[in-house]
């Protein structure tokens, strides 16, 4: 059971924009191993792994580490601890390109309202699928058109389906459905 202190500071949150906030930037390395292990836990589950390069691989760790290590990264902290992740890069705005949790229930409720306040002040995008994709809508994001997806993700779209919404494209060796959702900036 908690001391009613540490409940207290389970409680208090703190949101980290590391590479937005100067003043954050020092917990970028602070919290590097503890982000890693987040990212690496969240896409055990997804086909391929992050950024389809495999579960458990050394490319897939490097990733990892290559993204922690350039990206806008919005953190929530409590007790001490990091509850939720999203990493960012810059591509017609502020592109989504990864996120986990603790896999506490809290952590859970931390990103839902990290993606919400992206939703709400239409500052993000991103190509999402699975249960990604099913927050997002439940979120309210809107869906972009699958026929600016070649534009926005710089890469080969495989085909689009006649939804409007869903194209396939390779990610690491394997296609994958994708849909892309959010506020990306189009000139």
């Amino acid at each position: 059971m908690l001391s009613f202190d540490a409940y207290l500071q389970q409680l208090h949150e703190t949101v980290l924009s590391i590479g937005l906030n100067p003043k954050h930037e020092d917990h970028r390395e602070k919290h590097r191993d503890e982000m890693h292990s987040m990212l690496k836990n969240a896409y055990a589950k997804v086909d391929g792994g992050y950024s389809g390069l495999g579960h458990g691989s050394k490319a897939e760790s490097d990733a990892i580490h290559d993204d922690i290590s350039h990206s806008a990264i919005k953190a929530i902290k409590r007790g001490g601890k990091l509850t939720a992740i999203k990493l960012y890069k810059k591509s017609f705005g502020r592109k989504a390109i990864g996120g986990a949790t603790d896999g506490t229930e809290q952590g859970k409720k931390d990103y839902n309202k990290a993606n919400l306040e992206d939703h709400e002040q239409k500052r993000a995008w991103g190509e999402v699928s699975g249960a990604p994709e099913h927050l997002a809508r439940k979120a309210g994001f809107p869906v972009v058109h699958n026929s600016l997806a070649a534009k926005l993700t710089g890469k080969n779209i495989e085909s689009k389906d006649d939804d409007g919404e869903h194209y396939t494209r390779k990610i690491g060796k394997d296609s994958h459905k994708k849909v892309i959702v959010g506020h990306p900036k189009i000139d």
